[in-house]
């Protein structure tokens, strides 16, 4: 960063220029494709590890039509199922559900009061002798692949074969190691709904070149505007902006510079970016954000989330106010600028392309790894 500002204000570049057309962010095809190749077929994160810490502990994935139940079992390892009860498929746990329905030794149907254990076998039957026992000794709880990596807890949403995280990951896995997310618990939640494409939110979170202009009154004033680095580590990648206080440290001996402080925006194929950062030497934060696509093209959901260690939950908002991420002034100016994109591509009859500049790399990668992935022309 102190170098691309000594330069004169240069950045990352990526090899060229890279041109989408319309129709890749709305054609229903394309995005049909996208939601079985890169949100059924593929791992998703779906909570932390510390969101379900002791046996007993549950949380809900809800997503693309799906609902998961996670939860952690009587040896401590992370369990998925369908949400749903091997009776007459009512849901065993709703999002909005309180603390009680979230842990405890049996998994309870509210419908009938059917039980299960943790394992997911089926423990209790209210007017048991309504039933014959052939049905009820395939009455089970549905799995879905789930693997738990460095704090991080996966599932995939189709197909029975374990879950192959290294194949995921590949060289990205150690750097996540790294963030120690293994010992992060959540503090805040929260959902947004948006008219745009979901590739078009993300684009938002994978470039300071709009910063200047678009944040120019929320993080323009701490942030250089189109200046970055990227580590590329193929589908995935981390970016890190350039805080205007590394200017303080032209001509200074790099053995002179202070501790450098963590902050770097990683984003985890397909679909989620942790901005993750230091408040202290052992305070530490990460938020997440997880977008998915919607019912439609022209519809997403980002699913926020703040997580921290060593301090506690009133210091993070002493430092950074209480205010939901998904309400924050930076995240309303993305999204704003976001659903006009989509206003714009979804004109019957024009069909601009979309230019991504060689100073937008990870944009670039995110889209090359789609295509990549999901094998249709663009």
């Amino acid at each position: 960063m102190v170098a691309h500002i000594a330069a004169g204000g240069t950045t990352d570049f990526a090899p060229t220029v890279l041109r989408l057309p319309a129709h890749y962010y709305t054609d229903p095809a394309h995005w049909a494709a996208e939601r079985q190749a890169l949100f059924e077929e593929r791992p998703l994160i779906a909570c932390l590890s510390q969101d379900i810490p002791l046996p007993g502990d549950r949380t809900v994935f809800e997503v693309a039509g799906h609902s998961v139940l996670i939860l952690r079992d009587d040896d401590g390892q992370v369990r998925a199922f369908r949400n749903r009860c091997a009776h007459r498929s009512a849901q065993l746990v709703r999002s909005g559900d309180g603390p009680r329905a979230r842990r405890g030794r049996r998994v309870v149907c509210p419908f009938h009061g059917w039980s299960y254990d943790l394992s997911g076998r089926l423990a209790n039957v209210p007017g048991r002798a309504g039933f014959d026992p052939q049905t009820l000794e395939h009455c089970r709880l549905s799995p879905v692949a789930v693997a738990e990596s460095d704090g991080l807890v996966f599932v995939r949403l189709r197909g029975d074969e374990p879950l192959d995280l290294a194949g995921h990951l590949r060289g990205f896995a150690p750097v996540l190691a790294t963030l120690e997310l293994a010992e992060m618990v959540p503090v805040q939640t929260s959902r947004l709904d948006a008219r745009t494409n979901w590739k078009i939110a993300i684009d938002t979170y994978a470039e300071s070149y709009h910063f200047g202009v678009l944040h120019a009154r929320s993080i323009g004033d701490a942030y250089i505007s189109d200046m970055a680095a990227f580590d590329d580590h193929g589908a995935h990648w981390i970016l890190t902006f350039a805080e205007r206080a590394l200017a303080d440290l032209l001509g200074t001996p790099e053995e002179e510079w202070p501790a450098a402080r963590h902050a770097g925006t990683y984003f985890i194929f397909p679909n989620t970016v942790l901005v993750a950062g230091d408040i202290g030497p052992s305070e530490r934060f990460v938020r997440m954000f997880r977008i998915f696509p919607g019912e439609t093209p022209g519809e997403m959901v980002c699913l926020f989330s703040v997580h921290i260690a060593g301090l506690s939950a009133e210091h993070y908002h002493a430092r950074f106010g209480a205010i939901d991420d998904s309400k924050s002034d930076v995240t309303l100016e993305d999204y704003d600028v976001a659903e006009g994109i989509w206003s714009n591509l979804a004109i019957d009859g024009e069909k601009p392309d979309l230019i991504v500049g060689r100073n937008e790399p990870a944009v670039q990668a995110f889209h090359r790894a789609i295509l990549d992935v999901v094998g249709l022309p663009v």
